[in-house]
């Protein structure tokens, strides 16, 4: 009676065992996580296109901040010139100051507007490239689970079931951390950009040396305007 009690241990140790490895097998199916990222990465997907068509909204909202400075920045211009017709030397520098002021702020837009194009452009194609990869995958998504539950039965690689799908789920993964770095896209400025905020600081340190010879150049200009005959045009 006693030899009996081992073995009814025993198997009943089995069964306990057997029973968990069960569970653990089902709540991590290979399969499933197969499913799950692949779902996932289209999560991802439509996520990084709203963040494509902020980016555009974003450069259209620049592209009128552009014409609208360069409107001011005219319309500054002529009315230093008026100013100085009425005889009227400190508005026309205040005039030209703004002008100038304005310079400054068109050329960082125009900077901002270069660097967004190019954010925008890297943001389609990054998007358009992941949607026809993830179509593709999709389209061997059962294939795929089925490989990925033989990997977990050991199957060796070459042999039926593999099929690389390691690999593949590296590129997936790379997928998403590609879209992942787009939000990083435009951390980095090219040295053509730089060289240009540069400039502009350059510009801004001028300031009203800047301005004074501005304000010579018009006095010229309208001095040669009134010097010319009557009936003669400007050429």
């Amino acid at each position: 009676m006693s030899d009996n009690k081992p073995g009814l241990l025993s198997r009943l140790k089995n069964s306990i065992s057997s029973t968990l490895t069960s569970a653990v097998d089902a709540v991590s199916d290979p399969g499933q996580e197969v499913a799950l990222l692949l779902d996932d990465l289209a999560t991802q997907i439509q996520s990084a296109e709203k963040d494509l068509h902020q980016a555009v909204v974003d450069r259209k909202m620049m592209e009128r901040k552009v014409e609208g400075f360069a409107k001011d920045e005219a319309e500054w211009g002529k009315r230093a010139e008026q100013a100085l017709r009425l005889d009227s030397e400190d508005l026309a520098r205040q005039a030209l100051r703004r002008k100038a002021e304005i310079s400054i702020q068109l050329s960082e837009t125009r900077i901002a507007l270069a660097e967004q194009g190019r954010l925008v452009e890297s943001m389609q194609v990054h998007v358009a490239t992941s949607k026809q990869k993830l179509k593709m995958l999709n389209l061997r998504r059962g294939t795929l689970m089925a490989q990925a539950r033989a990997a977990k039965r050991g199957v060796a690689p070459g042999q039926l079931g593999d099929g690389g799908t390691l690999s593949r789920m590296e590129a997936i993964e790379n997928h998403i951390a590609s879209l992942e770095a787009l939000n990083e896209a435009h951390a980095e400025l090219s040295p053509e950009v730089q060289d240009a905020e540069i400039d502009a600081k350059l510009a801004e340190l001028e300031g009203d040396t800047r301005v004074d010879d501005e304000l010579a150049a018009l006095k010229a200009r309208m001095k040669a305007q009134q010097a010319l005959p009557s009936g003669s045009s400007d050429s």
